[in-house]
């Protein structure tokens, strides 16, 4: 399970809207984990979910740390 969360996490880390069909495609799940597991990521407050339009994207906060987590890490080399 944790695999899968990475990898939607890594598809979303742009802080970009996709679609859950984009995250489908890549992510070669199917689509009611996808929703599983998006549904998990937003009730942890990981991402934000529009249901209307079926699109996913980090959280604000989530999508900072993650930059930053980088700049770290690119520093650090």
């Amino acid at each position: 399970m944790t695999e899968r969360i990475d990898e939607i996490l890594t598809l979303l880390q742009d802080g970009r809207w996709h679609s859950i069909t984009e995250i489908t495609e890549k992510t070669q799940l199917h689509q009611t984990k996808i929703e599983l597991v998006t549904s998990f990521l937003e009730k942890y407050d990981f991402i934000r979910l529009n249901k209307t339009q079926q699109k996913a994207k980090l959280t604000l906060s989530l999508h900072r740390f993650i930059k930053r987590i980088r700049t770290l890490n690119t520093n650090q080399k």
